[in-house]
């Protein structure tokens, strides 16, 4: 597994869906494609915005909290199919769990409780890119 971190968040100029950008340890770029909601929840930690009524995974975060489970660390662990797949590892009373969770909605806790991202190393051969390899929006073909 390999550390990663939130880069940045963008719109693909070619279809318009909300990007988050992750930069592994390796220092290669992971596209991942998530919705617009899940991408308010991201940049709305990333600012340390606190709303005035809870977002979801600030619920979430509370409910864990009042049960007394700790959010351990993130895993983006699969692409199967142009899908990720992630899953939360909690701990409770000295016992990890594992909870199946959407990249977008376990980066968006990991970022409120202060939780590490990782990835498999699979995950990034699969769909890692180089930086060099990103062209940035109204850049000429070389």
């Amino acid at each position: 597994m390999l550390h990663a971190k939130i880069e940045t968040l963008g719109v693909d100029p070619q279809n318009g869906s909300v990007v988050v950008l992750l930069r592994t340890e390796n220092d290669k770029l992971l596209p991942i494609v998530i919705g617009p909601l899940e991408a308010h929840h991201i940049v709305v930690a990333l600012q340390g915005e606190k709303p005035p009524r809870p977002l979801t995974p600030d619920l979430l975060l509370s409910v864990m909290e009042m049960l007394q489970a700790k959010l351990k660390r993130v895993e983006i662990v699969d692409l199967r199919d142009g899908t990720f797949y992630a899953r939360l590892i909690l701990e409770h009373r000295g016992i990890e769990l594992e909870v199946d969770a959407r990249p977008s909605d376990a980066m968006a806790l990991a970022l409120r409780a202060g939780a590490p991202i990782l990835v498999a190393e699979e995950v990034v051969e699969k769909a890692g890119v180089e930086e060099a390899n990103i062209r940035p929006h109204g850049a000429a073909e070389a």
